[in-house]
């Protein structure tokens, strides 16, 4: 998100395409980048059913490196996940992700779980 041509509190959304339902665990890991001292929120929402479940959830600066988050979650219908990223007080506000990838089954890299709550885990590569 590029944060000079938005108000602050504007959010932009990135929509999955529809995924399909899985009883099982699925993964979805990504990396972000959220450096600046007027940064907002990062949030990965779960479109189930006309609602949208928060996932997983980043406030303000975070790092100048780019981090790696992965979130475990099912849906037992179709779905899609968003990615919602919302524009802070000031234009050093930019937010991005990058190699956005969904798994069938559990992330590896972490021991909690998604279901109407926030999970996160956070790698600096």
């Amino acid at each position: 998100m590029e944060a000079s041509p938005m108000l602050p509190g504007q959010s932009v959304r990135l929509r999955s395409r529809p995924l399909r339902a899985s009883r099982a665990a699925q993964c979805l890991s990504f990396f972000y980048h959220m450096y600046g001292s007027g940064v907002g929120e990062l949030r990965v929402l779960l479109a189930l059913d006309g609602a949208d479940l928060p996932l997983w959830r980043r406030r303000g600066e975070q790092s100048v490196a780019w981090l790696r988050a992965a979130v475990e979650y099912r849906a037992e219908s179709q779905h899609r996940i968003v990615f919602e990223a919302t524009r802070g007080p000031s234009v050093r506000s930019d937010i991005a992700i990058d190699d956005v990838v969904f798994s069938n089954g559990p992330c590896k890299e972490i021991k909690s779980h998604a279901t109407n709550g926030t999970t996160t885990s956070n790698e600096i590569e």
